[in-house]
This record gives C-alpha cells, sequence and structure tokens, in this order.
C-alpha cells in the first residue's frame, strides 16, 4: 500500500511541477513580448523606412499602408505564440488576393490629380529620431507621404521616381541646373498626365529651425513657403493658384504659411519651370533643421488644402 501510495504522490508532484513550469513559461513569454514591444519601431518609422527604400512606387496593400500590416503582423500575431516565430515569415503574411502590384501602365491609365516631383532631390531634413535606423529622410520622402495622404482622400497622385541627380550627372549639370533636369520629366509627366490639376515641386529651405516651425493646434509643424518665379509672361496665372492655396491655409491655420515669395533678378532662377503652365507650383515644406515628424504634421495639413482646393475646381 505504501509503494502505491508514494507512486500515486510522485505522479501528483509530477503533473503539480508540469503545471508550474507551463504557468512560468506562460508569465515569461508574457513578459518578453511585452518587453519586445516596447522595442519595436513604431508605424511611423516603419513607413518612413519603406519609402526610403522605394517600396511604395510597387505596392498597394488592401486599404491599410505596409507599414501599418507589418506592424500588427509582428506585434500581434508573431508574438502571440512561440510556434509562430519559427513556423512563419514576413512573406506568407499576404496572399495573392491581399497584395496588389501595380505597374506603370496602370499608373499612367489613371486619372492623375497631382504629379509631385523634387528638383533638388538631394535636400535633407533633420536626422532625429531616424539616427539609430540609418535612415536621412528628405525631399522625397516627405514627397512620397504627401502622395499617400492625398490618395487617402481620394485624390490619384504621382511621385517622380527617376533619378534627376543621375541626369544632372549625365548631362554634366551643375546645381544652377537642376531645374533644366526637373524641366525634361515634367514636360514628360504633363503629357502622361495632362487632367492633373497641380504639378508642384517640393523643396525645403535653409532657414532657422525658430523661423520654419510652428505649433498648430498643439502639433509641431514645418512651416510652408510658396516660391513664384517673376521672368516669364504669365506668371500672375501661377501666382492666382498659389495665393487661393496660401488664404485656405491663413483662413484655418494661422502662422503655418510664410507666405508668397517673388523671385527674380540675378543669381535667382526667376522661373522655376512655372512657364510650362499655371499650374506648376513651387512649395518649400519646412528647413533643414524640421524633423520628419514635424513635416508629416505640416503634409497631413497640406493633403487637406489641396484637397479643398481641387474639390473647388471641380
Amino acid at each position: 500500500m505504501r509503494k502505491k501510495f508514494k507512486y500515486r504522490k510522485k505522479i501528483k508532484n509530477k503533473y503539480f511541477l508540469i503545471i508550474i513550469l507551463i504557468i512560468l513559461t506562460i508569465c515569461l513569454f508574457s513578459h518578453i513580448n511585452n518587453h519586445i514591444k516596447t522595442l519595436l519601431p513604431n508605424k511611423f518609422i516603419i513607413d518612413v523606412a519603406l519609402k526610403s527604400n522605394n517600396y511604395y512606387s510597387y505596392n498597394e496593400i488592401k486599404n491599410n499602408s505596409l507599414s501599418e500590416n507589418i506592424y500588427n503582423y509582428i506585434s500581434n500575431k508573431l508574438l502571440k505564440s512561440p510556434t509562430n516565430i519559427l513556423k512563419n515569415n514576413l512573406n506568407n503574411r499576404y496572399d495573392d488576393k491581399e497584395v496588389k502590384t501595380i505597374s506603370f501602365s496602370y499608373m499612367e491609365k489613371k486619372d492623375i490629380l497631382v504629379y509631385i516631383y523634387n528638383s533638388h532631390q538631394g535636400e535633407t531634413y533633420s536626422t532625429k529620431y531616424l539616427e539609430d535606423y540609418n535612415i536621412i529622410p528628405d525631399v522625397k520622402i516627405a514627397s512620397s507621404m504627401l502622395k499617400d495622404k492625398l490618395e487617402n482622400i481620394n485624390i490619384p497622385t504621382i511621385v517622380e521616381e527617376s533619378n534627376i541627380l543621375n541626369y544632372m550627372k549625365q548631362n554634366n549639370l551643375n546645381h544652377a541646373g537642376s531645374y533644366i533636369a526637373s524641366r525634361h520629366f515634367l514636360i514628360q509627366a504633363m503629357e502622361k498626365y495632362p487632367n492633373a490639376k497641380l504639378y508642384i515641386d517640393i523643396h525645403r529651405d535653409s532657414a532657422e529651425h525658430s523661423i520654419t516651425y510652428k505649433d498648430i493646434n498643439g502639433k509641431a509643424c514645418a512651416r510652408i513657403l510658396f516660391v513664384i518665379g517673376l521672368e516669364y509672361d504669365t506668371y500672375k496665372n501661377n501666382l492666382s493658384i498659389v495665393t487661393k492655396l496660401n488664404n485656405i491655409i491663413n483662413e484655418k491655420y494661422p502662422g503655418l504659411s510664410r507666405g508668397i515669395m517673388k523671385k527674380e533678378g540675378y543669381g535667382v532662377n526667376g522661373v522655376y519651370n512655372q512657364d510650362l503652365a499655371s499650374n506648376v507650383i513651387l512649395i518649400e515644406v519646412g528647413g533643414n533643421e524640421n524633423n520628419i515628424e514635424e513635416v508629416n504634421n505640416t503634409l497631413d495639413i497640406l493633403a487637406n488644402v489641396i484637397g479643398e482646393y481641387i474639390n473647388e475646381k471641380e
């Protein structure tokens, strides 16, 4: 009887130890899970990282951004079970029904309403928040971000993906020739997207942060400056459009705009390709001391302003 009792007691102790081990394992994994989540890059950082690799030029994931899908996958699916980490990989997250590849022909068939390009593709912003990710935010990233925001309010938009800096090197153009290079691609875009309401050249200024920063409704923003050349006959038409955009900003977001800078004379371009059409405009979003979060907050506003302008025209 004693042997049977001892045997049963050993079995009970064995099961008890197993239960304790299971509880400890669950607690440990929960702790690791929560710790890992605190280390995950947020959706905004993932979004910037993807745009820096031009991923957004080729893929569209349902109604959500790719960054949100990746973040949700890592934080919700991948970390729910240790077996998921072993069995799954990110490539299996999307099936043919979820991913739609956008070919250039598909983009060309869309009724593009806004074309965005950067005559000065090399202009960069502050690397604050992004140093650890080895990402240098620039005006091209800002342009892609604006594209997404416009498309979220149903305004088909495209960003010039050609490397303007390479074109300048190939054609022996110095910095002053950047508008000659961007003109080449702008003319092509006008032929491809003749129904566009705006052709926007996105730049950033080099003014001090105290000049290019503004708190708008509790959000840190990079201020906007419109630039109009006066050395072509039809500049008043371009000025009229910029004035409308500037008025919307001043009415709804006072202080965000630094106004309209009119340029002519020695040492400036004075045209900025605006002689090609009245709806070619140049916008400086922030300056080199603004970080990408400030730029992003401003682009939220700019997208709404552009949307209001285009909807009024239609």
